[in-house]
């Protein structure tokens, strides 16, 4: 079955991955142009793209969706700032992955921001090619919790001012950027409306409950699974499958379409025992929409994120990690890899250490490749 992190995550299979932790990378700054003055014409935006596409007859590679539909392409989306007017989205596909761009205007100057995951390299996604008279290394405060650094950069002209604002979250492999191009920026911070941008409501995961502060339903009285469903609130989500042999129900916190059928990222997962009785095994949680939750071809429930993925199954009436992978970066974003098991021995040393990311990459492969998304039904 066609995954839906292709959607998100093309070109990603090459990431060194984290399951904790967001930090920050060196940002890779496009060749600056051989002048300002072309610098200026080769800036892209929304309003200069159709300006061009009209001027030269070619089709404009924006399509104008909606903030909702922004969501569903990128992770950890920013919003428009406090005050902002004019504010517009955008999606540009590409063969890398697809691009979401809001542009809006603030305090008399049109602004561009983007995002796009570019795996575990981050890249200056602006468009601007201009020879910056300055460039700064600064630390956000609400990005990454503020473990989160990004890079600045202004041009001066004789008759226009240029700034720019670069960040990567290695967390989840998205580069950003904020431009904007005005006559006079004398005074002007652009990191204040990056540290605006910023929504907790859309960090990856920002919906799920920690682990240890999920409680399960009562399924009291539950005789059967269908007795369980029945129960279910609207929005939820459910799902028959197999793990290793054993028939499971899931239960999902909320399900998400993709084309034509429900995924979901959660969910609490519910056997028969030795008696015949629903049991509740545990609960399961992805690291975003990007990894819905699959069983492989091994019998394994798949459970990843941009920097993890762990090959689950049910054992002794509980879910365990047959198999983990994932990666640990440090605030320098070099990465330290693990690969545990809950269950078995596995080659990595007394603190589950690895050498490299040769384990990691090969589950990412196993989960494209052998597995299936697991179809959800949606709760009405």
């Amino acid at each position: 079955m066609k995954k839906s992190i292709a959607l998100l995550l093309a070109g990603m299979m090459t990431l060194s991955l984290a399951a904790c932790g967001e930090s920050a990378a060196e940002t890779t700054v496009s060749e600056p142009a051989e002048t300002a003055a072309e610098a200026s014409a080769e800036t892209a935006d929304a309003s200069t793209a159709d300006k061009a596409g009209e001027a030269v007859g070619l089709a404009n590679p924006w399509s104008d969706i909606s903030e909702e539909e922004a969501k569903e392409i990128v992770p950890n989306l920013f919003k428009a700032p406090e005050g902002a007017a004019n504010v517009k989205w955008s999606v540009m596909t590409s063969e890398e992955s697809p691009m979401v761009q809001m542009t809006f205007d603030l305090d008399g100057s049109s602004f561009t921001a983007r995002e796009q995951m570019t795996g575990d390299e981050a890249k200056d996604i602006s468009g601007m090619f201009y020879e910056w008279t300055v460039q700064d290394d600064v630390q956000f405060t609400t990005w990454g919790d503020g473990n989160m650094t990004g890079k600045t950069y202004r041009y001066v002209g004789d008759s226009e001012f240029a700034d720019l604002c670069t960040w990567y979250d290695v967390e989840t492999g998205a580069s950003y950027s904020l431009s904007v191009v005005a006559p006079d920026l004398d005074g002007f911070d652009i990191v204040g409306v990056v540290e605006g941008m910023y929504d907790p409501a859309n960090h990856a995961g920002a919906q799920i409950p920690e682990d240890e502060e999920h409680v399960s339903m009562d399924i009291t009285g539950c005789d059967t699974f269908t007795q369980i469903v029945d129960k279910l609130p609207a929005g939820t989500g459910y799902a028959n499958a197999s793990i290793d042999g054993t028939d499971v129900l899931l239960v999902a916190s909320g399900v998400f379409e993709f084309e034509g059928h429900f995924e979901a990222i959660d969910a609490d997962v519910y056997y028969y025992n030795e008696d015949g009785a629903p049991t509740y095994a545990g609960y399961v949680t992805a690291g975003g929409t990007a990894y819905p939750l699959a069983v492989g071809k091994d019998g394994k429930l798949y459970v990843g994120g941009n920097h993890f993925m762990k090959k689950m199954t049910l054992v002794a009436g509980g879910m365990v990690n047959d198999e983990e992978a994932y990666v640990v970066y440090d605030t320098n974003g070099n990465g330290t890899y693990f690969y545990r098991s809950d269950v078995k021995d596995v080659e990595s040393d007394e603190n589950a250490q690895v050498k490299d990311d040769t384990v990691l990459n090969g589950f990412f492969d196993d989960y494209m490749e052998k597995t299936d998304i697991i179809e959800f039904n949606k709760v009405q």
